[in-house]
């Protein structure tokens, strides 16, 4: 809008005069918005600079809670996180992932950041619930079958469940179990949900290398004969129920329940 001389606008009508002040308080008011507006695109850009630069640098790492199986120090270098690293940039899903692989016994990992530039890491264990023969000895797993370790030779008295398959199992820390044979590993995971469906507890040995004749301990003192895997948590159900009963005479009786006929 071009802007008029005073003598211009005092020659003008009133209704004229009129209209062509409205107008200009509407551009001067287009004005201050649009420059406000620029003035927070520009904070916003400068803030975005400084956010990569220097504000948001990491300045301290810690870790609250180390778990039982690793310290500080590991957990820390397996982060892959340094001071004067920019917390905004850190991919902190892939540090998760990395601890998670690099420490197989770290179950989750918690990652608080502060404004100040402190990072602080607290883990929770996993926990050991399989043991399963490999081609260099055996391997630890939790529920999830991810494997937590490999040892040399099979632990005595570990009270985890030992699992017996046909084929090999693959086994490498930090990474869930392969089995060779997707039908294996298939009948392995129905055997669990019925584990679970059964609310039966203190299972010490799941045998699948032949699946018409399937076979479980519990408490290493009764091996449950199942047959093939139809039913699996029915017949668990009536094994509970057997046990009870056996163990209301003997709580440490030795035997065994054919559940095949169930």
């Amino acid at each position: 809008m071009k802007k008029l001389t005073a003598r211009q606008v005092a020659e003008m009508s009133p209704e004229t005069r009129e209209r062509y002040e409205r107008k200009l308080k509407k551009v001067k008011r287009n004005r201050r918005i649009l420059t406000g507006i620029i003035a927070v695109i520009a904070a916003a850009a400068v803030f975005a600079v400084l956010s990569v630069t220097v504000l948001f640098n990491i300045t301290e790492i810690k870790v609250a809670a180390a778990g039982k199986h690793y310290k500080a120090e590991q957990i820390i270098d397996m982060a892959g996180v340094e001071v004067g690293d920019n917390m905004v940039l850190a991919d902190w899903n892939r540090v998760r992932e990395r601890v998670q692989q690099k420490l197989p016994y770290v179950r989750t990992l918690e990652i608080k950041k502060t404004l100040g530039g402190k990072v602080t890491f607290t883990v929770k264990d996993d926990t050991a619930a399989m043991l399963f023969r490999t081609a260099n000895g055996y391997a630890i797993a939790d529920s999830d079958g991810k494997v937590l370790e490999i040892l040399g030779k099979k632990p005595q008295n570990s009270g985890l469940t030992l699992l017996t398959v046909k084929n090999s199992l693959n086994a490498k820390p930090g990474e869930i179990v392969g089995f060779a044979d997707d039908s294996e590993k298939a009948l392995y995971d129905d055997i669990r949900s019925a584990i679970d469906e059964a609310g039966i507890k203190g299972i010490t040995g799941i045998d699948i290398s032949d699946p018409k004749n399937i076979y479980l301990e519990y408490q290493n003192r009764y091996r449950l004969y199942m047959g093939d895997s139809a039913d699996l948590a029915y017949k668990l159900k009536e094994a509970k129920k057997v046990i009870a009963q056996e163990d209301e005479t003997d709580p440490k009786q030795i035997g065994e329940i054919n559940l095949s006929i169930a």
